[in-house]
């Protein structure tokens, strides 16, 4: 039998990689963005800005609605607070417009970058903080989503996601660390890495991700109206300097690491993260690639697609 979908942020990375993923397991969708996404069979696509309101007669009977989308630039000196605002108006948004008829289930994805500073090995009930704009904005859309099930009473999902990567991400350490190596293949340049280059980071590939964030959406329906919350991480790690010997063994371009300060590489940076994934194991699922995997393969697919040169 097939059930419908709703996912917003369809056109992004990690919202191609979950179409494809309900696809694969039966699901007609119905794919919103700020942007066309890409057409496909048993896929309805729609250009919707969920900065403003929602037409109404685009909703439909939803089994689960999986809301992508948001400002995803992390950093405050790249952004400004009424950017991050603009990401939480879309989560109201869209939440005001799923009120008849209510879907089964409504889940959002945040992120690791939520838990306080100084927790290596945050646990979902570990305390969360404000540090940023988009902290703050991932925080609120959480507590929205929240309120939304208390009133509706359907069940929710927050999903806290570590560092996702596929040769289509553009952005992150490992994109970053590719493209200063097509600048430097094109000036015939070293790369010069410095900073925290030994903190470490958990990373999941897009596909991993999708997956998961699918798989446990997909238990929800008919469930409690209570609020869950899921780390959404790789079981292992890298570091930052892994990541840069990575990248220079897929370019071939030469790259001068530093690999004994401590200074934070932007204000914000959390250090070494790595989410503690027992909630998400308990419920069976598994990635099938390991980080240092999932790092080569972005920075092989990157390299391919020319970034940087």
């Amino acid at each position: 039998m097939l059930h419908r979908a709703l996912v917003t942020g369809a056109a992004g990375s990690i919202g191609q990689a979950v179409v494809d993923e309900l696809l694969k397991r039966g699901f007609e969708v119905d794919a919103w963005d700020i942007i066309e996404p890409r057409a496909r069979q048993g896929v309805t696509t729609t250009e919707v800005d969920l900065r403003h309101p929602v037409d109404r007669n685009l909703v439909q009977p939803y089994q689960l609605v999986i809301h992508l989308a948001s400002v995803t630039e992390n950093r405050d000196d790249r952004s400004n607070l009424i950017d991050h605002l603009s990401s939480l108006s879309m989560t109201t948004h869209l939440l005001d417009a799923l009120t008849d008829p209510v879907p089964g289930a409504v889940v959002t994805t945040s992120s690791q970058l939520v838990y306080a500073v100084g927790q290596q090995h945050p646990r979902e009930e570990s305390p969360v903080a404000a540090n940023t704009g988009f902290t703050a904005a991932k925080i609120a859309s959480e507590a929205f989503l929240k309120a939304y099930g208390h009133r509706s009473s359907v069940p929710t999902a927050a999903f806290r996601l570590a560092n996702i990567v596929g040769p289509t991400t553009r952005r992150g350490v490992v994109y970053d660390f590719v493209r200063r190596a097509g600048e430097a293949a094109r000036t015939a340049s070293t790369v010069r890495i410095t900073g925290s280059t030994h903190h470490r980071r958990s990373f999941l590939s897009l596909a991993d991700c999708a997956s998961a964030i699918v798989e446990l959406a997909a238990a929800l329906p008919g469930s409690a109206p209570e609020q869950q919350i899921y780390n959404i991480s790789n079981v292992d790690s890298v570091s930052i300097a892994e990541i840069a010997e990575i990248v220079a063994a897929v370019t071939g371009v030469v790259f001068d690491i530093e690999k004994h300060s401590n200074q934070l590489a932007w204000r914000g940076d959390p250090g070494t993260v790595l989410p503690d994934t027992a909630r998400l194991a308990a419920t069976g699922w598994r990635p099938g690639q390991e980080s240092r995997t999932a790092v080569r393969h972005t920075a092989v697919g990157l390299w391919a697609a020319g970034v940087g040169r």
